[in-house]
């Protein structure tokens, strides 16, 4: 809004760019035009401040459609007055010149103008479409539909007004009707994702039991492994029992072998030294034999007397001592007789 200062019984008035001031001196426009800035007398002065911006206005209008379901479609339409005079003289824009502000509420009343220039195309076409028409191809008809009435309007344009754009916001039914309608595409929505939970499920389940059959795999492998390592343990343990017993064989035949060699060596060596020892004696018993008979051929060819002789000195050489001795007559007379050459008489 324009900026009003009072300097007394002056005032100042500075208006932005956009903002398009009509100053009426006596019934007569006396200056006109946008971000103007100027010294009046309020006492004779009728302003006026006219937007020259781009203005968007939102209103709602409530139809019916063809099988009369109650509809809302909310409307944006964007203007812009392009001439301010014009629309001066049709709509209250005076402000204060005290404050600078409207002394009424003109956008309020343009607003209205465009919502009452919307309702008959936008009843016109809800009028003959379906709700199900109207939801799937409302917004670009109504919108279409609306932009062609807004540019045929002869009103809009007599009354300074310039078109720039029309947007529908909103074309809903009734709160429970719209929940019905969306009943279907949230039950096929809720559908497809209990699917997709059932297949995610089923998809865990498979790679559960896929993983439980990994596990399996793995454990039966494991068993088997084990089973192999078990018996190779035990081959290995018997072979080290076999190969154990194969040198204690091996060690007791050696042993055997050497003991035996021992003893057979040990008999050789107690035959050899038997039969040494035999044919010693042997020989020892010949020598003795030979010296006892060379040693009876001796006494045989000695005369008895040279034999009694002989025993006699040797009887003497064996005895140290006599204690006692008996010598009887018929001793001495036939041992006298025998050494004098005289052989005792044989009876």
């Amino acid at each position: 809004m324009a900026t009003i200062s009072k300097y007394g019984p002056l005032r100042h008035l500075r208006a932005e760019p956009n903002q398009f001031v009509l100053h009426f001196s006596n019934g007569k426009l006396a200056r006109s035009g946008a971000g103007l800035a100027y010294w009046f007398l309020p006492l004779s002065a009728a302003l006026a401040e006219v937007p020259v911006e781009d203005i968007a206005t939102t209103f709602v209008l409530n139809e019916r459609s063809s099988d009369f379901q109650a509809l809302k479609v909310q409307c944006t339409v964007v203007y812009r007055i392009a001439d301010p005079a014009v629309a001066c003289s049709r709509v209250n824009f005076s402000i204060g010149a005290d404050t600078g502000t409207w002394v009424q509420r003109p956008l309020d009343a343009i607003a209205t103008l465009w919502a009452q220039r919307a309702l008959p195309p936008a009843r016109s076409f809800l009028a003959a479409a379906t709700l199900e028409e109207a939801l799937s191809r409302g917004s670009d008809a109504i919108r279409e539909a609306l932009m062609k009435a807004f540019r045929a309007d002869t009103e809009i344009g007599a009354m300074g007004l310039a078109l720039v754009n029309v947007v529908i916001d909103q074309l809903a039914p009734m709160a429970d009707v719209e929940k019905a309608l969306q009943t279907p595409a949230r039950e096929s929505i809720q559908a497809k994702a209990d699917e997709a939970i059932f297949q995610r499920r089923a998809q865990a389940v498979e790679k559960e039991r896929a993983i439980k059959e990994n596990e399996l795999a793995t454990e039966l492998e494991l068993e088997r492994k084990q089973e192999l390592l078990i018996k190779q343990r035990g081959d290995n343990a018997l072979n080290q029992v076999r190969q154990s017993a194969a040198a204690e064989a091996e060690k007791t035949r050696s042993e055997i072998d050497r003991l035996q060699a021992i003893a057979e060596a040990e008999a050789k060596r107690q035959a050899v030294t038997a039969q040494a020892a035999a044919e010693s004696q042997r020989v020892l018993a010949a020598a003795r034999m030979e010296e006892t008979s060379t040693y009876h051929e001796i006494w045989r060819n000695t005369p008895s007397q040279a034999a009694s002789g002989i025993v006699m000195a040797r009887f003497a050489e064996h005895i140290k001592s006599i204690g006692h001795l008996n010598i009887t007559p018929d001793l001495l007379a036939q041992h006298f007789r025998e050494w004098l050459g005289n052989p005792p008489d044989a009876t």
